[in-house]
């Protein structure tokens, strides 16, 4: 049996020497047939009834990991008892597993929590923050785009911290002194500065899959989060619009 996988677009998938061969054209040569309403249904109820792995990840590759990552998880156990050590399974749990931070700070999710120590060695949760609007600030003294959005950020604080907005800043430092003196430097005067020290082993920023920065997200007063790396004007308007202008 060989099964062949196409790494940029995982839909690409064929199966050849196996009994499996009909099973899996048949489900395509269905899905293409299918009104495109009726396929997540479809496909849905297939993915959790098929025995074999290979048409399974057939099926589920077809339907959107956003608004199907439980059904994606499932299916990954799944796998990982019928056919642990081929490579197919082993690149689609690597998939499942990066998509995870992902999911964890989709738009409508509640923001994971992060609990670091300030400047001071005093430890700080973001959920000592719930009630107020709250952007989640990843930064470092090091990144000069992050220096230079800074002003832009401290502008909006200024603006909106009477109406409730805060700032919680998680910085990607190694060099605590570094670190303290760009908040001194930047004129970052919010009280909500932590930091593990660990650059980018940061357990936070792997939390919040931050693989680059700036990377911010904004939450409401529930601390679900409602956008992500506005910049600019669009961190003006987006308060104006929940605080008022």
């Amino acid at each position: 049996m060989e099964v062949n996988m196409n790494a940029q677009n995982p839909n690409e998938i064929t199966v050849s020497g196996a009994p499996e061969t009909v099973q899996l054209n048949n489900l395509v040569t269905q899905i293409r047939n299918m009104p495109p309403e009726q396929r997540e249904g479809y496909l849905q109820s297939y993915v959790d009834t098929v025995k074999s792995p290979f048409v399974g990840y057939m099926a589920v590759s077809n339907l959107q990991i956003e608004t199907n990552y439980e059904l994606y998880q499932k299916f990954a156990q799944k796998m990982n008892q019928q056919i642990p050590n081929s490579r197919l399974n082993q690149e689609f749990q690597a998939y499942v597993a990066s998509m995870q931070s992902l999911m964890n700070t989709a738009i409508g999710k509640e923001a994971p929590d992060i609990k670091l120590q300030t400047p001071d060695g005093k430890e700080k949760s973001l959920s000592e923050l719930r009630g107020k609007i709250v952007l989640v600030d990843f930064w470092a003294s090091w990144c000069g785009p992050c220096r230079r959005e800074n002003p832009t950020v401290v502008a909006a604080y200024k603006k909106y911290s009477p109406k409730g907005f805060e700032i919680y800043s998680v910085s990607l430092d190694q060099n605590k002194d570094k670190w303290k003196e760009a908040i001194e430097k930047d004129g970052l005067i919010w009280n909500s500065h932590v930091s593990d020290l660990g650059g980018w082993n940061s357990q936070a920023a792997a939390l919040y899959g931050v693989r680059s920065i700036p990377a911010a997200f904004l939450l409401d007063k529930d601390g679900k989060i409602v956008a992500k790396n506005l910049r600019g004007p669009a961190l003006e308007a987006k308060l104006a619009e929940l605080l008022g202008a």
